[in-house]
This record gives C-alpha cells, structure tokens and sequence, in this order.
C-alpha cells in the first residue's frame, strides 16, 4: 500500500542523487526529509524502498548528457520495458541480438 507521500529524485552534481520524501502527506504543511548523496538514481531508489513506505509515484530529474553506458544497464522489474539504466534509471527498450 502507498502512502501518498510526494518523493523527488534529483541528480544535484554527476554521481550525486538525493531525494526529497514528505514527512506528512496528509497533513497540511509541507515538509521534506532529504536523502542522499547516492552514486546513482539506482542507489537511491533502493534506499527509498528498504527504510521509507512506498510513496506510490515519484519524480526524476537526471542532469543532461546520460549516454546509456550499456555496460550499467540492468534488467527492469518493469513490464514495459527491458532495461533501466543504473545511473539515470531511466527505462530502456533493448532488442535482443538477432530481431
């Protein structure tokens, strides 16, 4: 179950990758927890997941100029999509040899 809290990740310098959870979704004031820095939105999501509740959504800022080193790219726990890059995370189609 989420919990309908408002989580922003965000890649402030290369390599470096914070993110804001709200501490009271249902409250009336905004406040933020800040997390970080994480080498890669990949370790900062796994953060999130192992000591917060699931948020529900999130946002994703990475800084412009990701390649998709394809040596980083992980399988995605995610239908749609084949892989995620581990520094950006964002998600990849990848085609498989041979199709």
């Amino acid at each position: 179950m989420s919990s309908g809290a408002d989580c922003q990740f965000y890649e402030k310098a290369p390599s470096k990758w914070y993110y804001d959870l709200q501490q009271y979704p249902y409250g009336e004031t905004e406040e933020y927890d800040t997390r970080g820095p994480f080498v890669t939105f990949r370790a900062a999501e796994r953060h999130l997941d192992r000591n917060h509740q699931n948020p529900g959504s999130f946002c994703r800022t990475a800084l412009p100029g990701c390649k998709h080193d394809l040596s980083r790219l992980l399988k995605s726990r995610y239908e749609d999509f084949t892989h995620s890059c581990d520094r950006c995370g964002e998600h990849i189609k990848v085609e498989a040899d041979g199709d």
